[in-house]
């Protein structure tokens, strides 16, 4: 059981970090775009609501990887516990 609490842990973990980081990504490539747009002539400003977006994605992103990194933690800590009480009671049997 122990084998699958850590490799649940470690793919919450990838999985979480890589998602995230793909949000803040997206987010960053969108707003630059909006950036270099209003630098134009003759376009719209960048707006209050585009910034409010950009800080929302990044609030969103970071606690996703925030998320992830806790809760595979977690999991892979709950692993290490189980391998241990399992070599403790492996030990007083013997």
């Amino acid at each position: 059981m122990n084998r699958y609490l850590m490799l649940l842990g470690v793919a919450i973990i990838v999985f979480s970090v890589a998602g995230g980081s793909l949000a803040i990504a997206n987010s960053y490539n969108q707003y630059q775009g909006h950036l270099h747009i209003s630098g134009v002539a003759d376009t719209n400003p960048l707006s209050v609501l585009d910034e409010v977006q950009w800080q929302v994605a990044r609030l969103v992103g970071g606690a996703v990887i925030m998320g992830g990194l806790v809760s595979g933690s977690i999991l892979m800590g709950l692993a290490w516990i189980g391998r241990t009480l399992e070599q403790l009671r492996d030990f007083r049997a013997a």
